[in-house]
């Protein structure tokens, strides 16, 4: 999973300061269109945006960021696809080999890809709508057989809750040769000349989601992996969604990506990439700890089918807040080198203060006794 993420510009409101006044911070024009008084139409307004971009590669299923980037806001992210690729399979050493990523479509480059592909690694990006081999695709896909995915809900409720049956239906394409620059420059740079035959690429057309008829053709992946059952790349590129929440969203609010010791780019840098490392490691120990309470095991055993069923989806912000309710009542008392956890209950047993209610999971004064070893 490759995805962007701006570390800067509009949307700063958990940063004290304006992100043009950090030191080393980049700048990006861009435009958006606004309404002035006493004019029908919108008018074109420039503005500028500062920061950084980070770029990361996770693993979607434990959520563990493998490689990451900072570059400044106005680079080109497409340009550290491999780079990041590369960077990942290198952290992983022999523990692991990448086999699919799903990327950003930030990141749509054909000689990049080509690169991906030459390294044995099957990825899946969504098209741009005026590429050639978008629009090929979902003309080819007009008149093929599609295949059907159905689900049926339960909308409203009380009397007037009716069951709507939804509707998929996505056709795969395969051997796509208008992808012109798919391959690497040596072969790309041809493209003009009329006997060019493009690199075969496959195609995934989302031709109906869930009873909604796009109006533009349909949504096109495109992948170098197989398309004979086009739902495994739909479900796969599907995974894109783990970023922005497992990331960006808990990385920005629960992590405090946005707080910044210092407005210099080291300051920045540092603590991006420490920030990254934490949420990495706190995953990891989630994950050991939870899978030691059900079926102790090595970790590296447990890791490539875990995390979203032994996590149950809780992201950090409810696992702090869990945490806290469960040891809100508890004290840690230190005598010497040594040191002890007691339930605040347990701790007035223990050394004879007057309690008129024991909650009922500790047991009876005298089970407390007996659990520390000591005779009623």
């Amino acid at each position: 999973m490759v995805r962007r993420k701006l570390a800067g510009g509009p949307g700063w409101e958990q940063s004290a300061y304006p992100a043009q006044s950090y030191e080393g911070c980049g700048k990006l024009k861009q435009t958006r269109k606004v309404k002035v008084k006493g004019q029908k139409e919108p008018v074109t307004q420039e503005y500028y945006v500062y920061g950084w971009k980070v770029l990361v590669l996770i693993e979607v299923q434990t959520r563990l960021p493998l490689a990451m980037k900072l570059v400044p806001i106005q680079d080109y992210e497409g340009k550290w696809l491999v780079p990041l690729l590369e960077q990942a399979q290198h952290n992983l050493g022999g523990h692991a080999q990448i086999g699919t990523i799903v990327i950003d479509r930030g990141y749509l480059d054909g000689e990049d890809l080509w690169r991906v592909h030459q390294k044995g690694v099957i990825f899946v990006i969504c098209g741009k709508a005026s590429m050639a081999v978008t629009q090929d695709a979902q003309g080819l896909a007009k008149d093929e057989r599609a295949v059907v995915r159905e689900r049926v809900v339960r909308r409203g409720h009380g009397k007037s809750a009716k069951d709507q049956r939804l509707r998929t239906e996505l056709v795969g394409v395969e051997a796509l040769t208008s992808y012109d620059q798919y391959g690497d420059a040596d072969y790309t740079q041809n493209a003009h000349r009329s006997d060019y035959v493009g690199q075969p690429l496959n195609a995934v057309v989302v031709r109906k989601w869930e009873n909604r008829v796009p109006q533009t053709g349909g949504t096109v992946y495109l992948t170098n992996g197989e398309v004979r059952d086009p739902f495994v790349v739909f479900d796969t590129y599907d995974w894109r969604s783990v970023i922005e929440n497992g990331i960006f969203k808990e990385g920005k609010h629960p992590w405090h990506l946005l707080n910044f010791p210092k407005r210099t780019e080291a300051a920045v840098v540092v603590h991006c990439h420490l920030t990254l490392l934490v949420m990495g490691l706190t995953t990891a120990f989630r994950v050991w700890q939870k899978q030691q309470v059900t079926a102790p095991t090595a970790l590296t055993e447990v890791l490539p089918t875990l995390s979203s069923a032994l996590l149950g989806g809780e992201g950090i912000a409810r696992w702090r807040k869990r945490l806290h309710e469960e040891n809100r009542d508890k004290i840690i008392v230190f005598i010497g080198q040594d040191y002890g956890v007691f339930h605040l209950a347990e701790f007035a047993i223990l050394t004879h203060l007057p309690i008129r209610i024991l909650p009922s999971s500790l047991g009876s004064p005298q089970a407390v006794l007996q659990r520390f070893g000591i005779s009623p």
